[in-house]
């Protein structure tokens, strides 16, 4: 049978169970750390806001990999699932940044992304209405130390 690296090896990643950030409400523009580990493939991300009047609300994320820092800005619509991706998609600064879309993305298109360090954040930029909430999933495996 094949292995992650060739035969007799192990898979090199272990499984963790999924990060979440779930605040409400959240303190306006303080950012919430979804996770903050070493040696990440992060497999998807997703960031939601929920408010009773279904308006939308600016949510921004972050990701620092390997100190490197992306990041996305937008207006989220209340109670969608958006999907994060790290994109060619030039940010503030110069650096490349992330994407947020509404259906989630073929992999083919988007493919996992990987850091010797990873930190993702979250906040919410807008004034927030009631019974506010934020909401980040990410699921991530980190590398196996043998």
């Amino acid at each position: 049978m094949p292995t992650a690296h060739g035969a007799g090896a192990k898979y090199a990643y272990l499984d963790h169970d999924t990060d979440v950030v779930n605040e409400a409400p959240p303190i306006l523009n303080q950012w919430y750390t979804v996770f903050d580990a070493e040696d990440v493939r992060l497999l998807w991300c997703t960031v939601i806001q929920t408010n009773n009047e279904y308006t939308a609300k600016n949510v921004e994320i972050r990701w620092t990999i390997d100190g490197n820092v992306y990041f996305w800005t937008a207006a989220l619509v209340s109670h969608d699932e958006n999907y994060v991706y790290r994109t060619q998609t030039p940010s503030t600064g110069g650096t490349n940044g992330l994407y947020i879309q509404l259906p989630e993305m073929n992999a083919a298109a988007h493919v996992d992304k990987r850091g010797h360090s990873f930190k993702v954040e979250v906040r919410i930029t807008s004034a927030l209405g009631t019974n506010q909430g934020l909401i980040c999933y990410c699921a991530r495996e980190t590398l196996e130390q043998t």
